[in-house]
């Protein structure tokens, strides 16, 4: 609502201090608002990188990111129609879609308009300890565990794994940190162990190996598969050496990570947005090689919701609708 006050109050300057005839090209701009996730991430670096395409091909479109607490925030502000692209995990977005899961408790409805753009990246689950006696999940009752920031992603999948375990906060230490803070708390010996997502090949996860302290660990079999039973996730191999000094594959499960805005938004504003980040996906490469990942081949790959109709255009034009 502020970036909507600050237009207007821009365009009545401009009529007031300038010719009429430029008035127009004033109130034409479209402000695009990209929610990411914590500063320093994936999703915030790529939501720079499709700011500043978006800047310098469309002289109509002012794009900005904002940093916020990741997924579950995310769909909160594209419901509300605070923002107009977010970058959201797919299991999750599908629950808000339907109203269950962590959403259960959310208006009806209130998700309803939630739209797809493109399906980005995988993003797989992350079991990291500290103390080589851990082998399981199931031994980290009464352990330090990171879990991902409140309403993030990570933490919505924890408590999916708490329910199947029979678990609550109590069974567990929480500390709800990711990224530098988690880097940081492993190589003080403040947690025992980190269960969160992250790219593949993640710098945080190679951070935390290159502490000595961090192992990488398969999880529990049936958590992988009782995850890959509830939605969009699915059982996922991360090839040995996706982290380097870890010479075997690690075995998790994964969600599609989707860039996805709401039905308000106008159908030609999307498909220029979704055409621009296919044609300049070299210069996403760039910015995070996680943008390898984005292809027009797997663009429509386990979506949360239905496209929007602006996309839709763009892959119809592409031949694959």
């Amino acid at each position: 609502m502020r970036v909507t006050m600050l237009a207007v109050a821009a365009g009545l300057t401009a009529y007031a201090a300038t010719p009429s005839a430029i008035v127009p090209s004033a109130a034409a701009t479209e402000f695009v608002r990209i929610a990411t996730a914590g500063s320093g991430g994936n999703f915030y670096r790529l939501g720079g990188g499709v700011a500043a395409i978006l800047n310098d091909e469309h002289r109509d479109m002012r794009a900005s990111i904002q940093a916020t607490g990741g997924t579950v925030e995310n769909l909160d502000l594209l419901a509300d129609r605070e923002v107009e692209i977010a970058y959201v995990t797919g299991s999750v977005a599908l629950q808000a879609f339907e109203n269950t899961g962590v959403f259960a408790d959310r208006p009806q409805g209130r998700y309803d308009g939630l739209r797809a753009i493109a399906t980005v990246y995988p993003n797989p689950q992350w079991f990291v300890v500290m103390d080589p006696s851990i082998q399981s999940v199931r031994d980290l009752q009464g352990k330090r565990v990171a879990v991902g920031m409140q309403g993030s992603n990570g933490e919505a999948w924890w408590r999916q794994i708490m329910e199947f375990l029979g678990w609550t906060y109590a069974d567990i230490r929480p500390e709800f940190t990711m990224h530098q803070a988690a880097i940081d708390q492993v190589r003080n010996r403040q947690i025992d162990a980190l269960v969160s997502p992250d790219a593949p090949g993640s710098a945080t996860i190679q951070e935390m190996v290159n502490t000595g302290f961090g192992i990488v660990r398969n999880l529990d079999e049936d958590i992988i598969e009782f995850m890959a039973s509830q939605g969009l996730d699915y059982a996922y191999t991360l090839p040995a050496g996706t982290v380097p000094g870890t010479d075997e594959a690690i075995h998790t499960f994964a969600s599609p990570v989707t860039l996805s805005t709401h039905a308000g938004m106008s159908e030609d504003l999307v498909y220029r947005i979704t055409k621009s980040l296919f044609e300049h996906q070299d210069r996403l490469i760039q910015v995070h090689p996680l943008a390898n990942f984005m292809t027009l081949e797997n663009a429509m790959d386990g979506l949360p919701y239905p496209l929007h109709p602006g996309a839709e255009r763009f892959y119809r034009e592409q031949g694959l609708l």
